[in-house]
């Protein structure tokens, strides 16, 4: 049986989409091809991401942040799983050779520099977590969140269909 693909895609591509890639990677690699990717990609991933992942058995050091046009046009995904905001917002609304997209917008850890490295680790820890959930909770049930992108999908088709004709 062929692994179905998975792209993580965030702005960076150094802290969210990266813990994403390997969370899902360690939970079920048997059954993914798992990637990340950003919109305007970093030079590094971030130390406390790699620090996070570390404390719970995974190894990022090695991974390093890619940009979009890495895959665009090159390889096709079943999924592309988009875990921030700001290239929600970015993202092209189609994206070639993805079957299915959906939205899971977890913080940026990064928010706040000003605060001691202690607090950031914090922060990178509890979105850790957040990702892990929101993973599991969609290998579990996976048609649920299918469901969800397909109501998602049809409001969106509404709201066009109301708005006046060359009126956005």
């Amino acid at each position: 049986m062929r692994k179905q693909r998975v792209l993580f895609l965030c702005t960076q591509n150094s802290a969210r989409s990266q813990m994403a890639e390997a969370l899902l990677r360690h939970h079920a690699g048997d059954r993914f091809e798992v990637y990340s990717a950003g919109i305007s990609p970093t030079d590094e991933i971030h130390p406390c991401a790699v620090e996070a992942m570390a404390e719970v058995g995974i190894d990022i050091s090695e991974q390093y942040p890619k940009g979009l046009r890495t895959y665009m046009g090159k390889m096709g995904f079943n999924y592309l799983i988009i875990v921030c905001a700001r290239a929600e917002k970015d993202c092209p609304k189609t994206f070639p050779g993805v079957g299915t997209t959906f939205s899971w917008i977890f913080d940026d850890p990064r928010a706040d520099t000003s605060l001691p490295h202690d607090a950031i680790l914090e922060r990178f820890r509890e979105v850790r977590d957040r990702i892990e959930e929101r993973i599991l909770r969609w290998l579990e049930n996976p048609e649920e969140e299918l469901q969800r992108a397909r109501e998602g999908r049809e409001r969106e088709r509404l709201l066009r269909r109301e708005r006046p004709e060359g009126r956005e």
